[in-house]
């Protein structure tokens, strides 16, 4: 429905789940009368390791996923994202209608004659929209990834060597400037120069702190400074606002 697909990993019952979602589809459609809620499950036939399709079977999966969406979407059925783990994958639906009958019907003309073994059932929820934005949406530190791995995607673009260690500074905010300088105490122990902070509150109506640390910007390692860097912003009610670096040629 929205232009804001995003993925981003996690864990389903300690095994590694890959979630591509709709960011923004709550705002474009009234999840009041969209209050149904139902996945497909699909098995995979040849996942690897991870339980991911690849090669020729993910680009089939996708290719009948577009039609099966295309197809019942027509009939107010809205695909607002699928998890893919352990050699299954559920594509997610909510819909003005409370009877799955759109979904059988387009199982039978799309996912039947590829063979597919598959289920379709009715998504449990106590609130409205509860199993999207509990479950489904990222939580702040798999947010963080999405925004990382975009800047990692750039520095890549331009030929960076990702593994080599440099200065990358971070930006965080407070709203009380003595949990500032606790957060800044703390951070200090963990490697890290303070490169700046506003000792009066800014026009945005909050204190900033700028630190830095010479680190690799490879996703992996990446993800680790910045959940630690969310994780003890926390502790000292500041919010995390991201990093930035500069390239470096191989």
């Amino acid at each position: 429905m929205s232009e804001r697909w995003d993925i981003y990993f996690g864990y389903m019952e300690d095994k590694i789940a890959s979630v591509l979602l709709d960011m923004d589809v709550w705002q474009e459609i009234d999840t009041e009368e969209y209050n149904h809620g139902f996945a497909v499950r699909i098995k995979l036939k040849n996942p690897n390791e991870d339980g991911f399709p690849i090669d020729e079977e993910a680009d089939r999966l996708n290719i009948l996923e577009d039609t099966f969406n295309d197809f019942v979407q027509s009939k107010n059925f809205i695909n607002v994202g699928r998890i893919t783990s352990d050699g299954v994958r559920e594509v997610i639906f909510y819909s003005n209608q409370e009877q799955k009958h759109v979904l059988i019907e387009a199982a039978d003309r799309f996912i039947k004659p590829a063979h597919y073994n598959f289920e379709i059932f009715d998504i449990q929820e106590d609130e409205t929209w509860e199993f999207y934005f509990d479950f489904l949406y990222p939580n702040k530190y798999q947010q963080q990834h999405m925004g990382n791995r975009q800047v990692v995607d750039s520095l890549e673009q331009s030929g960076d060597s990702l593994e080599v260690p440099r200065k990358v500074e971070h930006s965080i905010f407070f709203a009380d400037e003595k949990m500032m300088n606790r957060f800044i105490k703390a951070i200090k122990k963990e490697g890290f120069t303070i490169e700046d902070q506003s000792n009066e509150m800014e026009e945005e109506e909050h204190y900033a702190v700028c630190i830095s640390r010479e680190d690799k910007v490879d996703l992996h390692s990446i993800n680790n400074v910045t959940d630690l860097l969310i994780e003890v912003a926390e502790n000292f009610e500041g919010e995390y606002d991201g990093w930035e670096t500069f390239v470096i040629q191989s």
